[in-house]
């Protein structure tokens, strides 16, 4: 399977370990032990990959999520300024 057809990271962990379990094993060929290899490091690599993607769109989702909460906080206090201004009181007139 490509490495790009991993689409998680456990995906990718869960053929690792199988990897590991394989290579681990005394009868197996040197030959196919070193395909396994390669693939191995694909899978670190897609394993990185996926680190990377995730890292970006938490980092996106914090931004949107600190856009909100600055533009909501500029509300309350355009609001509070608006209130402030109306619920001023008004001069008593004097009395004679």
């Amino acid at each position: 399977m490509a490495r790009e057809s991993y689409e998680t990271f456990d995906q990718v962990k869960t053929r690792l370990d199988e990897i590991v379990d394989a290579v681990g094993s005394e009868e197996m060929p040197l030959d196919e032990a070193l395909s396994l290899y390669e693939e191995a490091v694909g899978l670190g690599l897609r394993a990185s990959e996926l680190l990377e993607e995730n890292i970006e769109a938490r980092n996106e989702l914090d931004d949107a999520q600190d856009g909100e909460v600055e533009t909501e906080a500029d509300a309350e206090t355009e609001a509070d300024a608006a209130n402030a201004g109306s619920d001023a009181e008004a001069p008593e007139p004097a009395t004679a």
